[in-house]
């Protein structure tokens, strides 16, 4: 007969036997509901318009901001004669015409020489001219060298004077061109100091002229556009203060060479300004036209998606759009160049705005 202590064991034992059963029991009775996923909605159609690649010209252009904007001529002008500023006829802003008087400098003492030399060269003109004809009357009793001299001082006295006439004609300042005045630097009555090759000084300035009625426009050109530029290169330039408003150029010089530090070339464009619209110092963006193809294969710009996988274009075929890969060249911002992945009368997609997936399926509207 078993103790207590043995019918105690006998059911842990029992139990213990029977747990595995009961977990698997508990298992079975608690399966995993699979979850599945709701199939997707086909793409929804879509109505598209269409477009045939056509061979036709286009150009490469590239658009860099100008160095300088200048005017066609541009002098400052100074005095020859020191003086006293007696007239000044214009102001900033007044258009003038090639000749016309601008100031006139008073030079008492020029005026004196003047009335001193031509005396004396009448005085000499008058001895030189007695003497020659007492010598043809009486060549005997007259000695060439005298007649010689008289007549160098003769020359010399006509220099002295025509020295100062032109003197005095420095002290009437002239339009050299026509132009408008951009600058004026003293008033009548200011003493003008003359201009010497040595040092001008500032106060000898007396106005500045300009002509924009033709500008000469300068930009640096990259290296990489360097071998296109060539004289007669169409342009078109546009500044931010005109919008709506194109400016056609061309170029007209280049310097052949390249600067050190930015391996860029000065590239100058000369382009008509009759109404001075454009003014000297204004900043511009250039736009050249370095390429032209003449026979390229174009779509418009809307037909053509862009990613960063690459370019591509959608066809249409069976009424599904279709994604096809394309390479593209030349773009003149309206319509693209195709040189792989397409071919001449291949109907293709205007996506526009709208999004197109691969495969989705297309309605082409007619023609309106």
């Amino acid at each position: 007969m078993r103790t207590q202590r043995e019918r105690r064991i006998g059911r842990l034992l029992c139990f213990g036997a029977h747990l595995p059963l009961i977990g698997l029991g508990a298992l079975g009775g608690c399966g995993t509901a699979e979850t599945k996923a709701a199939p997707s909605a086909p793409p929804p159609t879509m109505t598209v318009t269409t477009t045939v690649p056509k061979p036709g010209a286009i150009t490469r252009s590239v658009t860099l901001p100008t160095f300088r904007m200048l005017p066609y001529q541009s002098a400052t002008l100074y005095a020859k004669v020191a003086g006293y500023l007696k007239v000044l006829k214009v102001d900033k802003g007044d258009a003038v015409t090639e000749g016309q008087l601008l100031a006139e400098i008073e030079v008492p003492e020029l005026l004196a020489d003047e009335a001193q030399f031509k005396a004396e060269a009448d005085v000499e003109r008058g001895n030189y001219e007695r003497m020659a004809e007492a010598r043809r009357k009486s060549p005997d009793l007259v000695v060439p060298q005298t007649v010689d001299d008289l007549r160098g001082r003769a020359e010399i006295a006509k220099a002295k004077l025509q020295r100062t006439q032109t003197l005095l004609q420095f002290a009437r300042i002239t339009a050299p061109f026509a132009g408008v005045v951009t600058a004026r630097f003293v008033d009548p009555g200011a003493f003008i100091p003359a201009a010497t090759s040595g040092s001008t000084p500032q106060s000898a300035a007396i106005l500045t002229l300009m002509d924009f009625s033709r500008l000469r426009v300068q930009l640096y050109v990259p290296e990489a556009e360097v071998p296109f530029i060539k004289n007669g290169l169409a342009t078109t330039l546009t500044v931010e203060e005109l919008p709506g408003r194109t400016f056609q150029g061309t170029v007209t010089r280049f310097s052949n060479a390249l600067d050190e530090s930015t391996k860029t070339m000065l590239t100058e464009i000369e382009l008509p300004n009759a109404d001075h619209a454009l003014r000297p110092g204004m900043y511009a963006s250039v736009r050249l036209a370095v390429e032209r193809k003449l026979n390229a294969l174009l779509v418009p710009r809307d037909a053509v998606v862009v990613e960063k996988a690459g370019s591509f274009v959608f066809t249409v075929a069976d009424g599904k759009a279709h994604k096809t890969p394309v390479h593209t060249g030349f773009s003149d911002g309206v319509n693209v160049e195709l040189t792989e992945g397409a071919r001449a009368g291949d109907p293709v997609i205007l996506v526009g705005k709208q999004t197109l997936t691969d495969g989705q399926p297309v309605i082409i509207a007619k023609p309106k």
